[in-house]
């Protein structure tokens, strides 16, 4: 039992905030009834406080014309762009091609999502969204464990209290990827994300063989250099010229000069 235990514990999953890693434990059945029940609770508080459910939400969209056919088709649209551009992205060869088809892509994925945020917004406000939210936070704080683990937060109540509000909103980011099946990096294994760190590591690849060949080249001239220095210090170097000694004047043409002068 013991072993088993000790597997589990190793096999969790975990994330890294500012330098510490925390780990996701597997919800038990209590942490699930506990979740429910805040769903419950906040679903009704909401109802009480008059917020809209979501099919109050969609007529009221739908009146004011912000969802309906048009806003369907243009979904379409965009959600065949994307489409259209991944597929361009996984056939291109040439580096250039798929570093401009990896940009297509995340432009098509961000027009597609700021679209679907025209329903997505205003639903985030609803009683179920809400709820949703009551729920998630609940088994957040349930979840999320230290490398021994003992729980991060010895209750709901003081995952609400959270002094630091980017662990809480980090943890409650990982627990919803948690619970849908999604990996902690799932945005950096998109197609485009992945393209981007293929040419990346191209052009540092092309980068690295660069410099090696300068690098090669200046090698090459340093020990011509050296060679070339080294042939000169073995050429026999050439005696200095040397001038005539001039001949020194005797006693007797001393005397002849001296007559012819006079």
């Amino acid at each position: 039992m013991a072993d088993d235990k000790q597997e589990v514990m190793e096999d969790r999953r975990s994330f890294e905030f500012n330098e510490k890693i925390y780990y996701i434990a597997v919800p038990t059945a209590e942490d699930i009834r506990g979740a429910d029940w805040q769903y419950s609770k906040t679903y009704t508080k909401s109802l009480v406080g008059d917020i809209t459910t979501s099919a109050e939400m969609m007529d009221i969209l739908r009146r004011r014309g912000i969802v309906g056919s048009e806003f369907e088709k243009r979904r379409r649209e965009l959600s065949d762009d994307l489409t259209e551009n991944v597929l361009k992205l996984q056939t291109a060869n040439d580096l250039e091609e798929k570093q401009s088809f990896a940009l297509e892509v995340a432009h098509a994925r961000e027009e597609l999502f700021n679209w679907n945020q025209r329903l997505n917004g205003p639903m985030s406000n609803t009683c179920e969204q809400m709820s949703d939210d009551a729920r998630l936070e609940y088994l957040t704080s349930r979840m999320i464990e230290h490398e021994d683990g003992t729980k991060l937060w010895d209750s709901y109540e003081d995952f609400l209290k959270e002094k630091s509000q980017g662990l809480a909103v980090r943890s409650r980011f990982e627990i919803m990827l948690y619970l849908q099946g999604m990996d902690s990096d799932f945005i950096e294994q998109t197609p485009e994300a992945v393209a981007m760190r293929e040419v990346e590591g191209e052009l540092k690849t092309r980068a690295t063989q660069a410099i090696e060949e300068l690098s090669k080249q200046q090698e090459e001239k340093d020990r011509a250099a050296e060679s070339k220095a080294e042939d000169e210090e073995k050429k026999p170097k050439p005696k200095p010229k040397t001038k005539p000694k001039a001949k020194r004047k005797t006693t007797a043409t001393r005397k002849k000069t001296t007559k012819k002068s006079e």
